[in-house]
């Protein structure tokens, strides 16, 4: 059978046991003293401990080693460390001569190639816009592209222009646009 506790939780501060210092922080004196020794137990911990307690780690590891491999008796066992130092000396070799090959192979052989230059006119004919909608996009720090359903340029935003002489957003219908351009060709 398991005992069961009311625990009644007590909401008035007054009847709580708490030190004045957390409530008022300005009780505590000598923050600055506290901070400085604070900081001079961390850097007496970075500076003299860590170091020491490394050269403990390294030594006690060190004296395992030598005692695994050079004072104990070899194994009996097939794969013993000096095998698995011998495989690995011979992975880090053929990785080397992998790359080394690679590098002779591939060091004057550039396979990236530049993007060739597109005209404006051939841009607008691919967005199906105007060359001025073009140069209006190049020239924006951030745009935003609306597409229509089948993946064609319906309407952009341009926002945040850096070479166009007005800063606000500036909102332009793509297929308005060509109809206009359309009809004043005609």
């Amino acid at each position: 059978m398991q005992k069961t506790e009311v625990f009644k939780i007590i909401t008035d501060e007054a009847q709580l046991d708490i030190p004045a210092y957390i409530d008022k922080p300005e009780y505590v004196r000598n923050k600055t003293a506290g901070y400085s020794l604070l900081a001079l137990g961390w850097v007496m911990w970075m500076w003299l401990f860590l170091p020491l307690l490394t050269l403990l780690f390294w030594w006690f590891e060190g004296n395992l080693v030598y005692e695994q491999l050079i004072v104990a008796e070899m194994p009996k066992k097939p794969l013993n460390l000096f095998h698995l130092m011998g495989l690995i000396t011979i992975f880090i070799l053929c990785l080397f001569l992998w790359a080394s090959y690679n590098w002779y192979r591939f060091r004057n052989n550039e396979k990236r190639l530049f993007p060739t230059h597109v005209e404006s006119s051939n841009l607008a004919q691919s967005f199906s816009v105007s060359i001025s909608d073009i140069e209006r996009l190049q020239q924006a720090e951030n745009i935003t592209l609306h597409y229509s359903e089948e993946g064609g340029l319906k309407a952009y935003d341009l926002n945040d222009q850096v070479k166009m002489p007005t800063s606000k957003s500036m909102h332009v219908d793509v297929a308005a646009q060509n109809h206009l351009d359309n009809s004043q060709n005609a």
